[in-house]
């Protein structure tokens, strides 16, 4: 076992963006209730100051047929050269915010959305984490885990050591 440290709120936030400033490339995960679940990799946007990741996909893919049916994703990020992983499970929406694309849109965004961000299909996706983990692996062992608690939930502390309890922003 590790040493677990416990972050909620603004500590939780800055520390997810830190993971995403260093690994912008995650693992998408649909369609929990279907097993395999789908997955595939995104380029997050953005971790906003509420905690929030925003992607832009193009809308005729199948992750937003999933999205429709189960707004429940899991995303996963990998950042093997500081030793740093990070599990989100969030719920999704889809947004189609122009103003919003604008700001998010940027020169590694062309080479999935070659018409721009004034394609038709561009669409924004929005994930609200409900709850996350945090390992920190540095020189081969678990230095912290985190579970991050944004859900309305009971306040107990988990068998596996993470603290439930809502998030305070």
């Amino acid at each position: 076992m590790g040493n677990y440290e416990h972050l909620n709120g603004t500590k939780a936030i800055e520390r997810m963006k830190a993971i995403v400033d260093h690994q912008r490339i995650c693992m998408l995960v649909t369609d929990p209730t279907h097993y395999p679940p789908n997955g595939r990799p995104m380029a997050v946007s953005e971790v906003d100051d509420q905690g929030a990741f925003w992607f832009l996909a193009l809308r005729t893919s199948e992750k937003f047929d999933d999205i429709a049916k189960d707004p429940r994703v899991t995303l996963h990020i990998s950042n093997p050269s500081d030793q740093e992983f990070l599990t989100i499970h969030g719920r999704c929406e889809v947004l189609n915010d122009a103003a919003r694309k604008q700001e998010l849109w940027s020169v590694f965004a062309k080479a999935w959305v070659p018409d721009g961000v004034d394609d038709p299909d561009l669409r924004l996706l929005k994930v609200t984490p409900t709850d996350g983990y945090y390992w920190d692996t540095k020189d081969g062992k678990v230095a912290a885990a985190i579970k991050i608690a944004f859900a309305m939930v009971t306040g107990k502390v988990g068998d596996d050591g993470g603290v439930e309890g809502p998030l305070k922003v």
